[in-house]
């Protein structure tokens, strides 16, 4: 019968030989920590562009208060606003067709369940151009305000 052993002790294989351990100093130290740092603000800032919308809303709907006060005026006939026809048989309110100005921005809006002649009602402008900036719920219809962007 044949017994082959290879046992070597490896004890004195680990504590004979030592591997050279390389530590960091202070200042290697302060260099990786600030470059972790500078990678990390770097991947913040780009998220904070990349998931942030381009343009933000009004602040509140408070900033909106005499646009929304403007448009009832022209629906209820209090501020003069003509009819312009559109179809045969329809007309619309020139407000609703080309929007009013107040101020520097040109402000649009459509009545939710009624005929609307609007460039976002018509498809004169794609929904990823405009800005709702207001869906006015409080009277007996409902008004959506928007801009172009």
């Amino acid at each position: 019968m044949y017994r082959a052993t290879t046992h070597t002790s490896a004890k004195g294989a680990i504590l004979g030989q030592r591997a050279a351990l390389r530590r960091l100093g202070p200042r290697a130290f302060a260099a990786l920590v600030a470059a972790e740092l500078l990678l990390l603000l770097g991947v913040l800032v780009w998220a904070l562009l990349v998931l942030l919308p381009p343009a933000t809303p009004l602040a509140s709907s408070d900033d909106l208060t005499p646009v929304r006060e403007a448009i009832r005026a022209r629906i209820g006939g209090a501020h003069p606003d003509p009819l312009v026809p559109v179809a045969a048989g329809h007309t619309a309110r020139a407000s609703n067709l080309r929007g009013f100005s107040l101020g520097e921005t040109t402000y649009y809006y459509y009545i939710e369940g009624d005929r609307n002649y609007d460039p976002l009602s018509r498809g004169a402008v794609a929904p990823s151009d405009v800005e709702v900036l207001l869906r006015d719920e409080s009277g007996p219809r409902t008004i959506v305000i928007y801009r172009i962007l």
